[in-house]
């Protein structure tokens, strides 16, 4: 009986570490696909009213403009799908739920960009800008994450 004990344990110990290996990786992809979203978002934040103004008398920049809301929404999106470890579950919720508000005020200039009615001002008096600060602060709670 000893032996089979003896054997279990053995079996069972490295298994444990393969557990604990995994969650430490997911916990370092996650932080670092959360910290690269967030700087995605600094970017955006910095491009967009540039963007915005060239795009009120430039029809191609109004094309532009269209495009990176696009990819703003699909990296969102994507960012949502990313696999969360337990311990960032609050975090990750905070996220999309900003990811949320985005897409729904990104939606929203799109629509007044199709309906030819866009100037920058519609972009200022959004709050897309505000929701990239939001998630721009989150920032550092993601990096001490990976800590």
């Amino acid at each position: 009986m000893r032996k089979y004990v003896l054997a279990l344990m053995l079996f069972a110990v490295p298994l444990a570490g393969c557990s604990a290996v995994e969650e430490v990786n997911r916990s370092v992809n996650y932080t670092s696909d959360a910290v690269a979203y967030i700087n995605d978002a600094s970017q955006w934040a910095q491009e967009l009213p540039q963007m915005a103004q060239d795009a009120a008398n430039d029809p191609q920049a109004q094309e532009k403009l269209k495009q990176e809301l696009d990819q703003v929404q699909q990296r969102a999106s994507q960012f949502a799908q990313t696999e969360v470890p337990e311990f960032a579950q609050g975090i990750h919720e905070q996220l999309t739920g900003y990811n949320a508000t985005l897409n729904t005020q990104i939606g929203e200039i799109q629509q007044q960009i199709e309906a030819g009615a866009f100037t920058p001002q519609v972009l200022q008096n959004s709050q897309v800008m505000q929701t990239i600060q939001d998630i721009q602060g989150l920032l550092d709670q993601v990096q001490q994450l990976g800590q």
